[in-house]
């Protein structure tokens, strides 16, 4: 009897785990179709608002008197409401984050269930890191004591490349604006490298050394690189010629 019992466990858990993998199989193409689906929404959505504004434009040059408020932007209210409900079809998924970080990105009245549904559910998924670029702006996205607690879930993450974003964030003013030859400055400096060192993010990486970069070679005190041209007269110069001048440079260009 012990030994029948022992063997039908083991099938019951053989076709629990079967049933998990088959399952996993099939989310990530369910995912693929509603987030198509949300796109074509959110495409309709920009279509909708690009004709209203130009019939507005329209009624206005021919003197026609509107009713209609205008928009500011497209109204992606009824796509983000049913990007939540497919984050609930998904829930506790990876699949789940795109729909959530949708979320975010078009309906501020909901972004806050979303964002505490990623900081509770997803903190430690790679995936997060889609959300990086938004780390700077929660306080403006929900509020600062929410951001605070958002961050430090985040720089706790089991994800590098979540922490890397993170990090980011916390420094990032320092490195634009903190004075090169002061201890917060180097240290903000060594631990986004450390950072550099430790994540495959391409995008991450990017962010970091470009605004380390552009600060040590662009910032004030930094040596100008040597531009060379040809002025309106045809002649050519360089940077150089005019040290010790002010210079005005004005860049424009045609598209």
């Amino acid at each position: 009897m012990k030994t029948l019992s022992l063997l039908a466990g083991m099938l019951l858990l053989g076709s629990v785990a079967a049933q998990e993998s088959a399952d996993t199989k099939t989310q990530a193409p369910r995912a693929a179709e509603r987030m198509q689906e949300l796109e074509a929404l959110q495409k309709k959505a920009v279509d909708d608002w690009r004709a209203s504004m130009k019939q507005a434009r329209e009624d206005a040059a021919a003197g026609r008197k509107t009713a209609r408020a205008m928009r500011m932007r497209p109204d992606y209210g009824p796509v983000a409401e049913k990007a939540l409900a497919y984050a609930g079809e998904f829930a506790g998924k990876d699949e789940a984050i795109d729909f959530l970080l949708m979320v975010v990105n078009m309906d501020r009245a909901k972004a806050r269930p979303a964002l505490e549904t990623l900081m509770k559910d997803h903190v430690d998924s790679p995936k997060l890191a889609a959300m990086g670029r938004m780390i700077p702006i929660l306080d403006r996205i929900v509020s600062a004591e929410f951001a605070a607690d958002a961050r430090a879930k985040l720089m706790s993450s089991k994800s590098p490349e979540v922490r890397g974003w993170t990090m980011f964030a916390a420094h990032q003013e320092t490195i634009e604006s903190g004075d090169r030859e002061g201890d917060a400055y180097k240290d903000a400096r060594a631990k986004l490298m450390a950072v550099v060192g430790e994540v495959s993010d391409k995008a991450l990486v990017s962010q970091i050394t470009g605004a380390i970069n552009e600060r040590e070679t662009f910032g004030i005190g930094c040596t100008a690189p040597d531009i060379e041209g040809v002025d309106l007269d045809g002649v050519a110069f360089k940077l150089s010629d005019y040290k010790g001048k002010v210079i005005f440079l004005d860049f424009w260009g045609d598209w």
